[in-house]
């Protein structure tokens, strides 16, 4: 009779979980599948087609350690060479150099190489009469203190201008994920799984090895996706996140500028914007912000909490010298040319567009420019 009612209990949990997947949940897309649909910051981008989403999606190959490498790659829209992504329309003969340094959004994989940050930098300043040359040293997933460590593996000549954009995985990895160090071998890319709570982990568990035959798996794996990392939820785990990641966003930026004063190279750094900042968002934008794949729970928390700290800490070094600009602000307008954001940091070629011509207006009126 027990064994009896047992089972009725598992088929009615099975069949309220198959009713709940198949007819009652509002499925939400990961993020290839949601690229795939062309979204509307791609709704009216020439380049969107199935080999760009091919390439978008294959061609980051290679290995993290401390930082990322990658492997060289060649196609239609995408090229690695060196390690590090191509920059359209160089100058065969550059007077100077701009060296980018950041994270996945200044790598670009969500557009072209010509429709990069670094690419419309570099036609921007051959319009404007500087033969400066522009190169990308932005990687997927590394933060401050992981661009100094790129950045003194690349020969300096005297006249450089060294650009840190950044501020995102600075918060991202290391208040969210729980990873000191930022996204290094061993750490999760997407969820700090080792920071969930012990029935989000079972959770996980199950789903993984009841998916392929059980509609209670995928009601598992609802529960660990809207789970909110520890990181968040407890405070002392929050605060110690929040005071590690202010601290090393800190001694990144003066290393970083020593390391410019030693070869005579100028430095700049920049807060690059998110979604969290915008005063209004559009319909499109909140859909994004409640896609739990896309923006996971309690992300919002480390962003609200963290970045007016690393805001604070960048205004303070102006006081040493350290030169710094906030683009928070840099895609307020962006609705006037249609959706530019992907995720909650990722954008589309206009927001791109936006955020070269903000970098290009202060290369261009800051004591930089006066340099040969």
């Amino acid at each position: 009779m027990i064994l009896f009612s047992t089972l009725i209990a598992l088929c009615l949990v099975e069949s309220g979980s198959w009713v709940w997947v198949n007819v009652i949940r509002d499925n939400q897309l990961s993020r290839w599948e949601f690229r795939a649909t062309q979204p509307e910051p791609y709704r009216n981008a020439d380049y969107f087609n199935a080999q760009f989403l091919r390439e978008s999606e294959t061609f980051v190959n290679g290995r993290i350690t401390d930082v990322v490498e990658l492997e060289d790659f060649e196609g239609r829209y995408f090229n690695v060479q060196g390690g590090f992504r191509v920059t359209s329309d160089l100058p065969e003969k550059a007077q100077r150099r701009v060296l980018l340094f950041g994270g996945s959004t200044l790598f670009g994989q969500e557009v072209p190489d010509h429709l990069t940050i670094a690419s419309y930098l570099q036609r921007m300043l051959i319009d404007s009469g500087q033969l400066w040359s522009v190169h990308n040293y932005g990687l997927p997933g590394m933060n401050a203190s992981q661009q100094v460590m790129i950045m003194s593996s690349i020969p300096l000549q005297s006249g450089d201008i060294v650009i840190f954009y950044h501020g995102v995985n600075d918060i991202y990895y290391v208040v969210f994920g729980g990873a000191a160090g930022g996204w290094k071998a061993g750490v999760p890319n997407f969820r700090p799984i080792q920071k969930l709570s012990p029935l989000a982990k079972w959770m996980s568990r199950w789903h993984n090895r009841l998916k392929h035959y059980s509609s209670t798996a995928d009601v598992a794996l609802d529960i660990f996706d809207r789970s909110t990392p520890l990181t968040i939820s407890d405070q002392a785990t929050l605060t110690k996140g929040l005071d590690s990641s202010v601290r090393e966003f800190s001694l990144a930026i003066k290393t970083g500028y020593k390391l410019a004063q030693k070869s005579n190279v100028d430095f700049i750094h920049y807060l690059q914007p998110t979604i969290f900042e915008m005063t209004e968002k559009s319909s499109y934008e909140e859909d994004l912000l409640n896609n739990y794949l896309e923006t996971p729970p309690g992300i919002d928390v480390a962003f609200a909490r963290g970045y007016p700290k690393l805001r604070d800490v960048s205004a303070a070094l102006v006081s040493e010298g350290i030169s710094f600009s906030d683009l928070s602000d840099a895609l307020e307008g962006r609705h006037a040319h249609g959706e530019v954001f992907l995720d909650f940091c990722h954008i589309n070629h206009v927001g791109n567009r936006l955020i070269a011509k903000r970098i290009l207006d202060d290369l261009l009126t800051s004591p930089i420019q006066e340099k040969r």
